[in-house]
């Protein structure tokens, strides 16, 4: 169930979008027992978007716990006291709904793409499963060795991905954004049937999350439907949370190597901690515009200086600041020269100052007007629309003042980037992690 088929990076560009166009209809209330909720209407198909964010992921998990945000996303497909285990989807699948769910870092989202007709079908199977899931011990153990699977064939059995992990973890270092989402073989196998329980109902109760409709339905209908099936709910007793400490781990430089066999070209990847959205949004969206112009599309910054001078294979920037904890700047290189790596890290870093020194006014005016064009994909997309909404309810941010958000953007000033990076370069932590291929022969 864990698809992560959305890059959140991408949410900053949706809420630019919106400035220079009309945004879609959509209305925000809170029923009594705390459930937000958020509707959106786009009556150009009959079709709607329904997301249910919870607002718990693995940085809720207790140390020694990983991995239990994920299984409980499994569990939740597997039967209620009214709906048998074997139910569930074979309700969505019969009525055609494309359903899933993902589990990150910041929160698990239960989403089903559906016609008009079946939206009340899928809110009653969503409120019944908040209230009244049953976790038996074969449904536990069953996707608790699920669990263990899908981290053995995804992270287990690729080089990338573990090294990937292992620079997290040293970036994330005491806190709780180290815990990897799929959990650890170890603390998987751990994990018991009371741990999953427990975490259900602390979380999954009204006042913890935000359900999204996005599509052909009236605000009126779909506050009425929200009323019938979730307004009775209760919250349930949580226990304390995960105090969430991002503040001792966010200077000082790292680098780490590594070799591997069955690694075929060289990696460079670096890694900065920056402020969130919700920690500092001026220097947010200077670095959102930033990273957007320093290499983030085809035409960027890095691409030219780099791939087109044949220099790299590939280089790209991107960010993540719409979040619970920090935001982090990522970079990431495939040199085209397989040797001296200090060299090749030198050039990346230099290159992003230089791109940072050759920003003029207008260009960072382009790279707005650039960022606006995702303008057209927010509004006639229900699921991007309602991808949008919940990131932005989950934070804690005001659905009403969407607008406002877009024109921080368009205020920020050519000073602004250039603070945000000066500063980021000199005072945030910074990860460099080198994975390097191992000659087998050599080793002998």
């Amino acid at each position: 169930m864990n698809k992560l088929k959305y890059l959140f990076v991408f949410y900053s560009l949706f809420l630019f979008s919106v400035a220079h166009a009309k945004i879609p209809d959509f209305e925000s209330f809170e029923l009594d027992n705390g459930l937000k909720v958020v509707v959106s209407e786009n009556h150009k198909a009959p079709i709607a978007k329904v997301m249910l964010f919870y607002k718990v992921g693995a940085m809720d998990e207790e140390v020694g716990k990983s991995g239990l945000a994920h299984l409980l996303e499994h569990l939740m497909f597997r039967g209620t006291t009214h709906v048998s285990a074997s139910s569930f989807n074979d309700l969505m699948l019969q009525n055609g709904i494309d359903f899933n769910a993902f589990t990150s870092k910041d929160w698990t989202v239960y989403h089903a793409l559906t016609d008009v007709s079946r939206i009340e079908l899928v809110l009653a199977l969503e409120a019944d499963r908040m209230e009244h899931l049953i976790i038996d011990d074969e449904a536990f153990q069953t996707e608790q060795k699920i669990v263990y699977q899908e981290r053995q064939q995804r992270i287990e059995n690729n080089p990338k991905a573990r090294f990937t992990e292992e620079m997290n973890k040293i970036l994330w270092q005491d806190t709780p954004y180290e815990h990897p989402i799929s959990g650890t073989l170890e603390e998987i196998n751990t994990l018991t049937k009371k741990d999953a329980l427990a975490f259900y109902e602390a979380y999954y109760t009204p006042n913890n999350a935000v359900l999204v409709i996005s599509g052909d339905i009236k605000a009126s209908q779909a506050k009425m439907l929200a009323e019938k099936y979730f307004g009775k709910i209760k919250n349930k007793k949580p226990f304390q949370k995960i105090q969430k400490i991002f503040s001792k781990q966010d200077s000082g430089e790292y680098v780490i190597k590594k070799q591997m066999y069955d690694v075929k070209t060289i990696q460079i990847k670096m890694s900065y901690i920056v402020p969130s959205v919700l920690d500092d949004e001026k220097t947010a969206y200077a670095l959102l515009l930033f990273s957007s112009y320093l290499g983030e599309s085809g035409h960027s910054y890095l691409t030219k200086k780099l791939i087109k001078t044949q220099k790299a294979l590939s280089v790209r920037s991107n960010v993540d600041l719409f979040v619970r904890g920090k935001g982090e700047f990522k970079l990431s290189l495939l040199p085209l020269a397989q040797t001296d790596m200090s060299k090749n890290i030198k050039m990346l870093e230099d290159t992003m100052v230089e791109a940072l020194c050759n920003l003029t006014p207008e260009i960072l005016e382009l790279e707005k007007k650039k960022v606006l064009s995702w303008l057209v994909y927010v509004k006639d997309d229900p699921s991007d629309m309602a991808h949008l909404l919940g990131i932005i309810a989950s934070l804690g941010l005001d659905i009403t003042r969407l607008e406002d958000y877009v024109v921080h953007i368009l205020n920020v000033t050519l000073s602004d980037v250039q603070n945000a990076v000066q500063n980021m370069l000199k005072t945030s932590k910074k990860v460099t992690a080198v994975l390097m291929p191992k000659n087998e022969v050599s080793d002998e």
